[in-house]
Formats: C-alpha cells, structure tokens, sequence
C-alpha cells in the first residue's frame, strides 16, 4: 500500500495523511489546538497501522477524534485510537446510529454511472468485514456551531454538511474546510460523492459550501486542493 503526506507534498499549511488505495485514496488529517491535536477521521482497517507511525513520528499529541460521518472508513480506527490516546470523539447525533451499522442510513447514487457501485458498497457494508468497533462518543453534535471548539482549545467552527450521511459534518478553520464526504476526489477530480442517505441534501450542502467559499477542500478522499465553486457532478440523479 502507498501512501502520501503533507511531509512529501505540502498543500497550504494542511497536515495530512492518505492512503492511495483504489479511485479514491483515504484521507485523514490533523489540526493544533492549544492543549493538543484533533485527528480528523481516522481511516480504514488497513490506515491503521501507517497512520499510527506518522502520528508517532511527528509526535502529535492526540486529545481529539473529530469524526466526520459514521462509515467504516472513516471511523474503523476510532475506538482503538481513544482507548490508545485517552482521546474525546467528536460525532453528529444524526450518525449515531450509523456506528458499526453503515445499513442504517439507506445510500442512493448522486449519478445514474454510479447505481452499480452504490449497490456493491450497500451489500458489502452489511457483512463484519464492514463493521467498525463500536464506540461512543464524547462530543455530540446538534448543529451548526462556531464556539464548540473554542470550548476544546480549537480555533474552529463546526459545519453541518448533511447528505452523503444525515450527520456528515466538517470543520472550518481559517481558509479550509474539513469536508469528509460532503465532497470528493476520485481518480484526481473533485466531484460530489458517487453516493449519499439524501442526494438533495448532498446538494444543498454544496451550496452552503461554494457560500462559505473556503480557499481550499480537504476532503475524505483525495488529496486537500483549491476549491472552485464551479466544481459539481454535471449529471446527478
């Protein structure tokens, strides 16, 4: 497995680590607060291992889980990353009951190209070998808040981004959104996710991101890169 980090290609100020794996390689990413370090999303079973000696080398101090939506490659490692760390998770309400359960919130494709996938990932997701280690977490989020973080000793506003889950949420710091899933990269090109609990929600996020116009996206999935307004699936549906 490949791997590529803010160590070898720095992109703005943003610290991240992705594993280039398939047509959407997984991202996580780091942010400093004063009392410690938030870990944005935590990856996939096979992130772990990699991901655990890049936080070891540049020895982060890991106070802070901030969860952007309850699927298995982006919380797998949660619940063994606060047992190791003693760390807070930071979770939506709504994607509570997605917790080792991706079933939970129904998936419908953004592109009729992407009906086929969308059914492979809704039947593999049903098996164990989709089920992260359940967890609870510490910080529930119930909507938008431009405080929350202050309150952890972070610099940051939580942003509400509902589709690709009813909970997806980000994190807004200075000129770059945190975005999860709300958006993506697949194969180099940023796009809106090939599926979403709520395609109109998805789409009404999008908006609310080109209204916040950060200067760049770091998204789940790809490497960070500066955000065009213009950027949308032509064909959705």
């Amino acid at each position: 497995m490949k791997y590529q980090t803010s160590d070898q290609h720095q992109i703005a100020d943003i610290e991240y680590f992705t594993e280039c794996s398939g047509d959407a390689p997984i991202s996580v990413y780091i942010i400093h607060g004063t009392d410690g370090d938030m870990l944005i999303d935590t990856g996939f079973r096979t992130t772990y291992q990699p991901l655990l000696q890049w936080i070891h080398r540049h020895h982060f101090t890991i106070k802070d889980i901030f969860i952007t939506h309850a699927h298995p490659d982006h919380d797998w490692n949660a619940a063994q990353f606060k047992r190791m760390f003693g760390a807070r998770i930071w979770l939506s309400e709504n994607d509570i009951p997605l917790i080792s359960h991706f079933g939970n919130q129904p998936q419908f494709p953004t592109e009729k190209r992407f009906a086929a996938r969308t059914k492979w990932i809704s039947f593999w997701t049903k098996t164990p070998l989709f089920h992260s280690e359940t967890y609870t977490p510490d910080v529930v989020i119930t909507g938008d808040d431009p405080e929350i973080g202050k309150r952890y000793g972070y610099d940051v506003a939580v942003v509400t981004l509902p589709g690709h889950t009813l909970g997806s949420v980000g994190i807004l710091r200075d000129n770059v959104l945190y975005a999860g899933d709300a958006y993506t990269v697949m194969n180099g090109v940023p796009m809106l996710p090939p599926h979403a609990a709520s395609v109109e929600k998805m789409l009404a996020s999008y908006q609310k991101i080109a209204g916040i116009a950060p200067e760049y996206l770091a998204c789940g999935h790809g490497l960070p890169f500066q955000f065009n307004h213009t950027y949308q699936n032509k064909e959705n549906g």
